[in-house]
């Protein structure tokens, strides 16, 4: 009995194991079935993402080209450093990344360095965060990254350099007894590998544009530098170096700003980007389509097969309406003008130390030349690691109307006093307002009686003057009577028809000029009392707000005696006598407009400013009847297959009635300007092609007068306008030479060796 009672206990323990088993069966078939039929494409395609990946190559950036195809901007190969960690056993990552940072060092390459921690004289930590590209920075933008930085490392947002240090030190195993200098060249390369991702099979690019001597002891230590890889990829060049520089701009490390700005999912964060100029403007354009390798890789992200490769797609090719040699022209013939201004060579010696020229076609708007000097070559920020000391130096604060600056674009952002270019404009709004006629007669009295002011020319008159004559002799009396006559209002009117103060619509940015006015003198003045008022962030500030109003108030009302204002300005609180009399000094000038200031305004002086491209506009117009075009640099973009992604046709922002008996009597004067007896006729004697001119010479305050000349050519059938302006260059007539240096490069013209005398070699085909 007890053997069957024991069979019978075993039996149902049998079968209660069995449907244990059979249920757990049940379950993982049923398991099977949900993973593998049911939900088995969803799975396959997330093991295929972890199991495929993809590494980026590098696509060329867009060239900038000339009108005819010269390259401005374009691409070299070059040899870049990277490393693999995959391939790198993790014991060993510092022990290589010391030895190849050894290398670069002992050959002066300049490696990435990211790390905002850096190390004083003594060896010890403190932050930096700004870029290598950057000088002047808000403070609010810097602790904007050192926050971002922090978190991103996992580090306390209060933690000093030193605690960050010591964070990074253990985070990447590096010996505490080891130099700082060494220890941070670690700590560089590793801030590259965990930003992008630490993945095993993506190289991470640590020095580019290396030279072929350091590339040969890299390749000759090979086997000490697992994981250490040669890439070639392409760096961007600018052949001519200077050439153009402020306008072409140039590329840098992405920045906190362009991480706001840019599709990031078309970039790498190691990834180059236009930083100003051309590059920036269009960096949607000039940006390539980067290629990639189809790789496989196990589950430590290590490299296991290549499945293929998707070629990079370059950038599109930016077409400019820029003429290389016109421009060439341009830049070397200011650059030599300046030169033998300071040497004597045209008569008196000026600073002359800034220069710049604008050439344009009077019928399209096309620039052909944008010139500005100083420039700066742009070669120094294409790998993205530009030295400190060349950065400091051209972003340092300046007054770049006195100091040169080489990244201030003068073409387009120096707006200055035009002296006598402005003329022209007075001319025609006199002829056309009816105050004189192209044929009436004033007596330059060489003082005018009105004012006192002195033609240019005192103590001798320049006798019975017209319009034309007016202009080739630049009488400055003659425009004092015109402004007199018209007013200034008048004045004004006509500079706006010619945009006088507006932009000209060029792709850059640019300045707006200054029209001098009544109204301009009043919101200067009224900005400098506004500038006083004490507030929290002019601490230093010395009447209030309310004080401001009422002083506002007081001008408004126009009774600005010495008195009366002295007495309530005491009223109102404000005691200083000596800030008083600053105070009146303003108010008086916000308020009161006089005949000599109309007179000064109708020479181009006063508070009249503009820029070159400006003026270049203003002369166009002119010139071609009345049509003013949209000033433009790209005449069209072109994709990598020749397509035309855009194309610039000309645009007619508006028109100005110009009756032919009023332009024939001002271009009359302007080729008078070129001719025996102009102005200009020194630079342009001999010149084989009739040229229409207008120098000016600009009163400037503590400084040498600048030299302004613009002109058009040939004289008949006007094809382009050139502009130019020699800061601290004495005399209008100066600036003259470089126009004729300008027209000389357009018309195909050369100088024998035996003196001024110039031959026709090749007409232009435009």
């Amino acid at each position: 009995m007890k053997v069957i009672s024991l069979n019978e206990s075993l039996k149902k323990k049998f079968y209660t194991f069995g449907a244990i088993i059979l249920a757990l069966l049940v379950v993982l078939v049923s398991r099977l079935i949900y993973l593998q039929l049911i939900k088995g494409d969803y799975y396959r395609e997330i093991s295929m993402r972890q199991a495929i990946r993809r590494i980026p190559i590098e696509a060329p950036r867009g060239e900038i080209v000339d009108r005819y195809g010269v390259k401005l901007a374009t691409n070299r190969p070059s040899f870049s450093v990277d490393i693999i960690k995959g391939e790198v056993v993790d014991s060993h990552l510092n022990e290589t990344i010391l030895k190849l940072m050894d290398i670069l060092t002992k050959n002066n390459v300049k490696y990435k360095d990211d790390l905002p921690i850096y190390l004083d004289e003594n060896g010890n930590p403190y932050f930096n965060f700004k870029n290598s590209d950057e000088v002047s920075v808000k403070e609010e933008t810097l602790k904007t990254r050192e926050k971002a930085w922090k978190k991103a490392n996992n580090i306390n947002e209060n933690a000093t350099a030193k605690e960050a240090w010591d964070i990074l030190i253990k985070k990447f195993k590096i010996p505490k007894d080891m130099d700082p200098i060494e220890a941070r060249k670690i700590m560089v390369v590793r801030q590259l590998m965990e930003e992008q991702g630490y993945n095993q099979y993506q190289p991470v690019e640590i020095a580019v544009d290396v030279d072929q001597k350091t590339i040969a002891e890299i390749e000759e230590k090979h086997l000490e530098l697992p994981g250490i890889m040669i890439n070639v990829k392409p760096v961007r060049y600018y052949p001519y170096e200077t050439l153009l520089s402020q306008t072409l701009g140039y590329i840098g490390r992405i920045t906190q700003d362009d991480l706001k700005n840019l599709d990031m999912s078309k970039y790498k964060l190691t990834d180059l980007v236009g930083h100003s100029g051309l590059e920036a403007l269009y960096e949607k354009y000039l940006r390539g389509k980067d290629g990639g390798q189809q790789v496989v890789v196990d589950n430590y992200g290590r490299l296991i097969k290549n499945l293929g490769t998707e070629p990079p797609v370059p950038g599109d090719t930016i077409f400019l309406t820029i003429d290389k040699n016109i421009q060439e022209a341009a830049e070397q013939s200011l650059i030599t003008t300046m030169q033998n201004i300071r040497d004597g060579k045209y008569g008196e010696s000026f600073p002359a130390n800034i220069g710049a020229a604008v050439v344009v076609d009077v019928d399209t708007g096309k620039v052909l030349a944008l010139a500005s000097i100083p420039g700066y070559d742009p070669n120094i920020f294409a790998t993205g690691n530009p030295p400190k000391d060349v950065v400091n130096e051209l972003f340092k604060s300046r007054d770049a109307t006195a100091d040169p600056s080489p990244i201030f674009n003068y073409a387009t952002q120096g707006a200055v006093p035009p002296g006598s270019t402005f003329k022209m404009a007075v001319a025609f709004a006199a002829l056309d307002t009816g105050v004189t006629t192209v044929d009436e007669k004033y007596l330059d009295p060489g003082i005018y009686p009105y004012t006192g002011q002195r033609n240019w020319a005192w103590p001798r008159t320049q006798g019975w003057v017209n319009v034309s004559d007016a202009i080739k002799y630049s009488t400055d009396t003659y425009f004092y009577e015109m402004g007199r006559r018209m007013g200034i209002d008048k004045i004004v009117e006509y500079a706006k028809k010619f945009a006088l103060d507006q932009k000209t619509g060029i792709e850059l940015y640019e300045a707006k000029g200054v029209i001098a006015s009544p109204q301009y003198k009043r919101e200067y003045y009224l900005g400098l009392i506004k500038s006083m008022v004490k507030t929290d962030t002019n601490p230093d500030g010395v009447i209030t707000e309310e004080q401001y109003q009422k002083i506002v108030e007081i001008i408004d009302k126009g009774n600005l005696s010495d008195y009366n204002t002295f007495l309530q300005l005491e009223k109102m609180g404000i005691k200083d006598t000596k800030l008083q009399r600053k105070l009146w000094e303003m108010m008086y000038y916000a308020k009161h407009w006089s005949l000599t200031d109309t007179c000064s305004a109708a020479i181009g002086q006063g508070d009249n400013q503009f820029t070159p491209l400006e003026i270049a506009s203003y002369v166009s117009t002119l010139i071609n009847g009345g049509i003013r075009y949209k000033l433009h640099l790209v005449d069209k973009i072109v994709s990598p297959d020749g397509k035309i992604v855009e194309e610039t046709k000309p645009e007619v922002l508006d028109r100005i009635h110009i009756p032919k008996k009023y332009l024939d009597a001002i271009k009359l004067g302007m080729k008078g300007v070129t001719e025996r007896g102009g102005t200009a006729s020194g630079a342009f004697r001999n010149f084989p092609i009739p040229v229409g001119g207008k120098t000016g010479t600009a009163e400037v305050v503590g400084r040498a007068n600048y030299a302004w000349f613009v002109g058009f050519a040939p004289y008949d059938d006007p094809q382009i306008v050139v502009v130019a302006v020699i800061y601290q260059g004495g005399h209008g007539s100066y600036a003259g030479y470089v126009a004729r240096d300008i027209f000389d490069a357009y018309f195909g013209l050369s100088k024998n060796n035996t003196g001024e005398t110039f031959n026709v070699i090749n007409l232009p085909i435009r």
